[in-house]
């Protein structure tokens, strides 16, 4: 089974987000033979940043919102670099950037809502390895940064008419 990014959300109730452009001198997603590998993607929403650094204090669902909207923001920047007919066939990693106080541990928890949410969209094709790593910051001061590694597949197209028409045979 494959999956259809901007389908699937819509069956969620969600939208992707405008792709995000690079903010340097990279691209954001780049496609080698059947794997994509997508930049970091900040907690932004349009030009403000979910700014961290988090805490023990940081409410859950402001890790929420972060954690959701650097999902969001990587599966759009990968949609939008998609090949026509190529659907996603497996999360294979998530990596997390956590901007944290220094005597923040739970850098887990933190990923665990980006997680949940590739687990959400994508099923069991969305259990995926990861690594969550505390840093002292980030782009924008923001509070999380997430690279996705995704297996793609190659669907015909099922609406492409016949190459040669078929004759009346009566």
């Amino acid at each position: 089974m494959t999956i259809d990014i901007a389908d699937r959300l819509g069956q969620l109730g969600m939208t992707l987000p405008p792709a995000p452009s690079p903010r340097g001198a990279y691209t954001g997603v780049v496609i080698h033979h059947d794997i994509a590998y997508v930049s970091g993607q900040v907690s932004r929403v349009g030009e403000q940043v979910i700014a961290g650094p988090v805490d023990h204090t940081t409410p859950p669902e402001v890790i929420r919102h972060a954690a959701h909207t650097c999902v969001l923001r990587a599966l759009s920047a990968l949609a939008a670099a998609l090949p026509p007919a190529t659907r996603v066939e497996r999360i294979l990693f998530l990596r997390g950037f956590i901007n944290a106080v220094p005597d923040f541990v739970n850098h887990s928890q933190v990923m665990d809502e980006a997680s949940s949410l590739l687990h959400e969209i994508f099923s069991e094709m969305g259990r995926h390895a990861r690594s969550a790593i505390g840093v002292a910051s980030l782009p924008g001061g923001g509070l999380l940064e997430i690279e996705l590694t995704v297996s793609l597949t190659h669907e015909a197209d099922r609406h492409q008419p016949d190459a040669t028409p078929q004759q009346d045979a009566r």
